[in-house]
């Protein structure tokens, strides 16, 4: 800085900064209502918008709802189906061949003969006939 009056460059090093405090409490008066209003409008704007997205989501849900009712109905329609013993008939008599048996159709199953002293034999015999390992041991 230059004196103009004298001519002589004077250097202020020895004044300091310092906040004026009214000039603070103004500025903190005018900044804090502000600051107040763009929270209080940004809060009301996010719940605003998690409304909408709330309501999509229910929206899907409900339309997700009546898509699993829908699928659940044909599936009991289709159980029902399945179950039919008259479809049942039908489906064995077209596709896999099969016929009513007749009684003259039915074959016993023959009964083997176990042989006692054979070791792999012994156990089961024992559980079916308990007196056979004792019959066979004595012949």
């Amino acid at each position: 800085m230059v004196d103009l009056a004298v001519g002589i460059e004077a250097k202020n090093y020895g004044l300091k900064r310092t906040p004026d405090p009214k000039i603070l409490q103004e500025s903190l008066l005018l900044i804090l209502p502000l600051a107040i209003i763009a929270g209080a409008l940004s809060f009301h704007i996010w719940t605003r918008s998690e409304t909408i997205h709330v309501g999509y989501q229910t929206q899907e849900f409900k339309l997700q709802e009546e898509e699993l009712v829908r699928s659940r109905e044909q599936l009991i329609v289709e159980e029902q189906t399945l179950k039919d013993p008259q479809w049942l008939d039908a489906v064995a008599d077209k596709y896999l061949g099969m016929v009513v048996v007749r009684p003259d159709q039915i074959i016993p199953a023959p009964i083997r003969n176990w042989d006692a002293s054979n070791s792999k034999n012994t156990l089961i015999v024992n559980l079916i006939q308990p007196d056979a390992t004792k019959k066979a041991s004595t012949n």
